[in-house]
């Protein structure tokens, strides 16, 4: 994975791999930090001098920007170029945003887009610490500040996965107390803290304690065990694209305590960025296509 993630940096800039490392080597040695470390899963990843460093050269390259467009009679054309940096959930289906880009993208043409998947805590980071200009995020992760704000994107609510032969698969929709006597698939505490929280504690409310017997890393091994019988697992409304429970072979039940539990929302900071203003505006008129 190292090696792999320093050859596609490397592609993507130009110079060889040997060339990327070493100027990476000399800009920590004079600046006298670690800019990278290695995460648990052997990933590249910044260290927290890396990001501070990245927050300046950012602010940098923004009033570079600015600098060459000041003359500029219209700060917002057709013509102009700009990048938008968009934080999305993992696992959900965002397809339709796709479209509404590709439809923005014929009045603005030279915007370019970068799209990252992340964790809910990851995307919440990213909108604080300027990795992203934009995040579609559940709401109940994005910082309470003035600096922030929020729109309703998409409604959202928690699901659950059966085996299309579970004695619960005839129901159109199920309530936690059935859940009693189900093994039960979470996602592990640290990917999705939200949701192994709200079922350990819901579960209490009705009086039981959940049979978690999995915990897994991410929704595919989750729906994986589910189609092997191997218990229920969850999921939100918006993280199925129409073809999850194909290729499980499971189905989906809506737990009739969660409609509208949890809403999607895109997030964002007030600053001067004339074309994000102009997509957000263009994503509020074009929401109904959302859905």
């Amino acid at each position: 994975m190292l090696r792999y993630q320093l050859r596609t940096a490397s592609q993507n800039l130009f110079i060889s791999q040997p060339t990327l490392s070493r100027r990476i080597q000399e800009l920590e040695l004079e600046l006298g930090v670690t800019l990278f470390n290695l995460s648990n899963t052997n990933n590249i990843i910044l260290s927290p001098e890396g990001k501070q460093l990245l927050v300046k050269v950012r602010e940098v390259l923004d009033q570079i920007d600015s600098i060459s467009s000041m003359f500029e009679s219209d700060g917002l054309t057709e013509n102009n170029g700009a990048l938008i940096k968009v934080g999305c959930l993992s696992n959900f289906d965002f397809s339709k945003l796709y479209d509404l880009i590709e439809q923005f993208k014929t009045q603005y043409p030279n915007v370019k887009f970068v799209i990252e998947q992340g964790s809910p805590m990851e995307l919440s980071n990213g909108l604080t610490d300027d990795d992203y200009d934009l995040v579609l995020n559940l709401e109940d992760y994005i910082p309470h500040n003035n600096k922030i704000k929020t729109s309703l994107f998409k409604t959202n609510n928690l699901q659950v996965a059966i085996q299309n032969n579970h004695k619960l698969a005839t129901k159109k929709e199920i309530k936690f107390s059935d859940l009693a006597d189900e093994t039960l698939i979470l996602i592990e505490r640290n990917k999705s803290p939200l949701v192994f929280d709200y079922v350990i504690n819901k579960c209490l409310q009705h009086g039981f304690h959940a049979k978690a017997n999995y915990y897994v890393k991410n929704l595919d091994e989750g729906l994986s065990k589910t189609s092997l019988g191997e218990g229920i697992a969850f999921l939100y409304f918006g993280m199925d694209n129409g073809y999850l429970s194909k290729k499980y072979r499971v189905k989906f039940l809506n737990l009739n305590e969660e409609r509208s539990s949890q809403k999607l929302v895109y997030a964002f900071k007030e600053n001067n960025h004339p074309i994000l203003d102009a997509f957000l505006n263009f994503v509020h008129q074009n929401r109904s296509n959302l859905y």
